[in-house]
């Protein structure tokens, strides 16, 4: 190429004139105004360092990405935002004492979260002291701990302390009506909670403490265990185990097994288990018993399990939930926090908001948060563990945490119902309701064929309460309202036979003489009433020929019952597996009581059967009983769990009636057209701690059609 003058320009010029022209262009493209707001927004970068152990370190990844997910989906499109940068660090490392001073004296790290171990958040709250660095606890429970950390404004715990978890297990224990607990716990900052704790609690609510024992290594664990073991024999009482670290619990397991050995039954007491025992870790390797527990966990209501299930396919292990809001809590307080203002100053007056808003944890509830903080509100925030309200005091120690209720089963832990530190009544969302009822309600086919049965011409009733102690009283408190109710809807005293221990009316404790009552301001049952026979004169034998009408100068009531005629049995007293009390000493085997029901049916004595049972393990007698024609047992629990006590009388210190048997006598007082698949349904639904049962329902006929109709009028 030439100019004008002739002088030829070089390649190297004309390249430069285009590399100009080129960043003339892009510096116009940045001033647009139509350039996408992502490009605009300024995001402010924090460094966050989360302590929790590697062996659950997917787990705890997931959990925190899930967390920052759903906070960069409630930032979009937003021109302020802030981004939360993960550091992970294995709270076992030997170095670990080191890497959480160097993390809290560090400026770009704005918080710790973690760890979960009592002993090492200790050192956290040492490492974090001379900084005031932001701690955040997500199930650290050391009631030292905590008392220590409600004098620091920096350390904030997203559950209660074990004082709370040690009151709820021992709760747990009474309403199985034991009599006596002891508890194993381990000698360290975990376990000195329910150490200091367990003794005064229990006598509070009304046990007797057999004794406490804390172990420091596997051997003193063995031999307290051995101990329990050789206590005087006593079917209800409880221990409250609560191990520091998850391999305690593998020994636990190990030595029971051990100790069984090859005895058909091992004299050992009902389990009860802190929340180290809930453990993804231990599902698979605790076989030797059906353990029982409580541990921190989910608000029901917010539907949190059901995402996660859905989302990973298992539920959330102890400390995930918390984990969760420990991460959003942060994105609120960073959001918050003005140019001279402490995180946790920040996060104290964020936590303090009350002003009205309807929300969640979805990122869309999120937003709107995020928007009334940046505009200068004060919304009233909450989190997948429910209400985030904290102490008066610092505003870090959270005051109410939930519990699941747990059972581990064949490797699985199952929630039996959600418990509340402030006794409120959790309802639970919709999408959760319908994942319990499909997860935990039992199915029956609806187009079952009915069998033929011949004419119904009568109706029999046998009710036995088998306690006889005054703390026993809600037994023969529910029999009588049984009674009672049977005498409303169409039967007469020769056509019911009564058996209890008829102790409770005129007991020297009870302050209203000649008064029974299954509720403080029910009717007096004990009225109009005629008792057959007494609980202390009458053996099982004695049951057995009264249902046989096998007629006697020392038996004359007996059942009078034909192959035309329905007899339903309704029996409450105590209970363990395959087993039910006979007073406070003697034992029925479920293989006695199916004998009575196959004889009564091999000689034709009934109809049809309904068999109704409020005990403790009360489904593996229901177990035993399956296969008999005719027979439909209901129990209240399924055969490992334990009934519950449901209303507490505070002049008379003792329970007045058992839940389940409350919610089937009212539901069939209120509806006796009710169908038996809508009667196992209400029970299902209102027996709060265990799960109503049906057994044999393919012997007896379609659920749906059969009604209560030819039992009651």
């Amino acid at each position: 190429m030439k100019t004008t003058d002739g002088n030829m320009l070089s390649r190297t010029a004309i390249r430069l004139l285009l590399l100009l022209a080129v960043m003339m262009l892009a510096a116009c493209s940045d001033d647009d105004d139509n350039s996408p707001a992502e490009d605009r927004a300024i995001v402010s970068s924090y460094k966050v360092a989360v302590v929790m152990p590697a062996n659950q370190q997917k787990r705890w990844s997931r959990t925190v990405d899930w967390a920052l997910e759903n906070i960069a989906k409630a930032q979009a499109g937003m021109e302020e935002r802030i981004a939360i940068e993960v550091e992970w660090k294995d709270e076992n490392a030997a170095d670990l004492d080191t890497y959480l001073k160097t993390i809290a004296s560090d400026n770009q790290y704005v918080a710790i979260v973690g760890p979960l171990a009592s002993t090492n958040a200790r050192h956290a709250m040492i490492a974090c002291n001379s900084y005031e660095k932001t701690l955040m606890l997500p199930v650290v429970t050391s009631t030292e701990l905590q008392r220590v950390g409600a004098t620091k404004d920096f350390v904030w715990n997203l559950v209660q302390s074990d004082i709370t978890q040690c009151d709820i297990l021992l709760t747990q224990a009474k309403l199985s009506d034991v009599k006596s607990v002891s508890l194993l716990t381990s000698d360290d900052d975990y376990g000195k909670s329910f150490a200091d704790w367990f003794a005064y609690q229990a006598v509070e609510v009304g046990l007797k403490v057999d004794f406490v024992s804390v172990y420091s290594n596997e051997n003193e664990l063995r031999e307290a265990m051995r101990k329990e073991q050789s206590q005087k024999r006593n079917y209800n009482r409880a221990l409250i185990f609560a191990p520091g670290r998850e391999s305690d619990a593998l020994v636990f397991d190990d030595e029971y097994k051990k100790m069984q050995g090859d005895q058909y039954y091992l004299d050992f007491p009902m389990v009860l288990c802190s929340d180290v025992v809930s453990s993804p870790l231990l599902a698979g390797s605790l076989k030797s018993i059906v353990y029982e527990g409580v541990s921190p966990t989910a608000d029901p209501s917010s539907g949190f399990v059901s995402a996660y299930h859905s989302r990973f396919g298992e539920n959330p292990s102890v400390g995930e939930p918390q984990l969760f809001d420990a991460i959003y809590m942060l994105a609120y307080g960073l959001t918050a926090k003005q140019e001279q203002e402490t995180l946790n100053d920040a996060l104290r007056r964020v936590m303090q908001g009350r002003d009205s808003w309807h929300g969640s944890w979805l990122p869309a509830n999120m937003r709107q948060a995020l928007e009334m903080i940046k505009a200068g509100g004060a919304p009233d925030l909450c989190g997948t563990i429910g209400d985030w309200t904290f102490d008066e005091k610092t505003h870090t120690n959270i005051l109410n945490t939930i519990y699941s209720h747990w059972l581990l089963i064949d490797g699985k832990y199952t929630t039996i119902e959600y418990l509340s530190s402030d006794g409120s009544l959790r309802t639970i969302s919709t999408t959760s309701a319908w994942d319990w009822e499909q997860k935990h309600l039992q199915s029956f086919d609806q187009s079952a064929i009915d069998f033929s049965y011949p004419e119904l011409k009568d109706r029999w009733a046998v009710v036995v309460s088998t306690s006889d102690s005054w703390t026993d009283y809600r037994h023969e408190a529910d029999a009588l309202a049984m009674y009672q109710l049977l005498k409303r809807h169409g039967y007469d005293d020769s056509h019911i036979i009564l058996l209890i221990a008829d102790k409770m009316a005129y007991n020297e404790n009870n302050p209203n003489k000649g008064v029974v009552r299954v509720r403080p301001d029910g009717e007096n049952l004990y009225h109009d009433v005629t008792i057959d026979y007494k609980l202390g004169n009458c053996s099982l034998d004695d049951l057995k020929q009264i249902m046989l009408g096998q007629q006697s100068e020392a038996l004359p009531e007996v059942l009078g019952s034909s192959a035309n005629d329905n007899v339903i049995v309704f029996w409450c007293g105590h209970g363990s597996k395959n087993q039910l009390m006979w007073g406070a000493k003697d034992v029925v085997e479920g293989s006695k009581i199916r004998e009575i029901i196959e004889q009564m049916s091999n000689e034709h004595k009934f109809r049809k059967m309904l068999f109704v049972m409020d005990a403790c393990y009360s489904g593996s007698i229901g177990k035993a009983c399956e296969g008999i024609p005719g027979v439909l047992m209901i129990t209240a629990a399924n055969p490992y769990e334990p009934s519950k006590a449901d209303i507490f009388d505070n002049q008379m210190n003792i329970w007045l009636s058992n839940g389940f048997t409350r919610a089937f006598q009212e539901t069939i007082d209120k509806n006796t057209d009710i169908n038996l698949r809508e009667l196992y349904y209400e029970l299902a639904r209102h027996t709060t701690g265990s799960h109503a049962t049906v057994y044999n329902a393919a012997m007896y006929g379609n659920m749906y059609r059969q009604t209560m109709a030819e039992w009651l009028e």
